[in-house]
Formats: structure tokens, C-alpha cells, sequence
């Protein structure tokens, strides 16, 4: 009898000022984005377009709601 392997699925951490490069060009060019962060102990991932910097923040509108997310939070951008 074989075992199976679990594979965890490994994910990339942007550095910060990657992430915020990122996002500065998403609100320059009003590019959609895939923003992954990490919420609570959930990971979560959004599509959408930056809509304003507030301090350490994001707004970030989808389709049918607008997000606010710590930028310390993003581990991923696409």
C-alpha cells in the first residue's frame, strides 16, 4: 500500500516595496490586479483595481465590493 503525499502549497511572500511598486502601478495605470493577504488565519484573494492609498492601507474596488487592506497584510500581488 502506497502512502500519499500531502503537498503544501508554498507561497511566494513579496517584499514590501515590491508590493507597493505593484500597487502604485495598478493605481497609475488602472490595471486589475490579484491581491492575496493574509486575513485573520485565513488567506484571502481578491481581483481588483486600486482606488486610493490611506496610510498603511489599500482600497481595492472588485466588482460588486471595495476592500480596505493593511499593506502589511499582502503576501502576493498578480
Amino acid at each position: 500500500m502506497k502512502k500519499k503525499k500531502k503537498e503544501d502549497k508554498v507561497i511566494q511572500t513579496l517584499p514590501h516595496h515590491v508590493v507597493l511598486h505593484l500597487l502604485n502601478q495598478s493605481f497609475s495605470n488602472q490595471v486589475q490586479i490579484k491581491v492575496k493577504y493574509q486575513s485573520k488565519d485565513k488567506l484571502t484573494e481578491i481581483y481588483g483595481f486600486v482606488s486610493e492609498f490611506i496610510n498603511n492601507q489599500v482600497r481595492i474596488k472588485s466588482t460588486d465590493k471595495i476592500y480596505l487592506i493593511s499593506i502589511e497584510q499582502i503576501i502576493n500581488i498578480s
